[in-house]
């Protein structure tokens, strides 16, 4: 890899410039939906942690699979068996950790005056969780390997990709789970 500063801004300026207006876009999907903030305000509440979570998730594996990549002991296969190990430790790991956020919330639900069940609590932070667990992971898949085949620098690509993307897929996510678990 070289690390030429003309070299990373080739690289990174277009896709920044593009996980900037899908960022844009993000931001405008929640101003659209001021309604639905006022009636269910633990969107603002568990937005912030569900993307976090979601981002972390998608830079760990970029970064593992990158790794694995470029030192040999991955090949650029789907069908890989530390690449699939890789994706399945992911999931496992979402799973757990929005296990926890969901109970963590729900146990806040009335000091926070949540004003929502629990059992609606669970299904719309879980709900959420795999959606945008399953979609961060293919998508980090797919980025970093087409990013290696390409013989591009994965942090210039992979990671403004995958939390730009978790960030809009989160956001998405969590609105449609609230719709399907509330208003429908």
């Amino acid at each position: 890899m070289n690390y030429d500063w003309k070299d990373i801004f080739k690289e990174s300026f277009p896709v920044l410039t593009v996980t900037a207006f899908v960022g844009i876009l993000g931001g405008q999907m929640l101003n659209s939906i001021e309604g639905i903030l006022i009636q269910v305000p633990v969107i603002l509440f568990v937005l912030p942690i569900i993307n976090g979570v979601g981002g972390n998730l998608g830079i760990v594996l970029g970064a593992r699979i990158s790794s694995g990549l470029h030192s040999g002991y991955i090949t650029p296969d789907i069908k890989d068996e530390e690449m699939l190990d890789n994706m399945t430790i992911a999931l496992f790991m979402g799973g757990i950790i929005y296990l926890v956020v969901a109970g963590a919330v729900a146990s806040l639900s009335t000091t926070l005056r949540l004003n929502l069940l629990i059992s609606q609590l669970f299904l719309i932070i879980i709900g959420t969780g795999i959606i945008l667990t399953l979609s961060i992971i293919f998508i980090t898949i797919t980025v970093t390997l087409w990013s290696y085949k390409k013989k591009l620098d994965p942090d210039n690509i992979v990671v403004p990709v995958v939390t730009t993307s978790g960030d809009f897929i989160g956001i998405s996510s969590l609105l449609f789970m609230v719709w399907l678990v509330i208003i429908w």
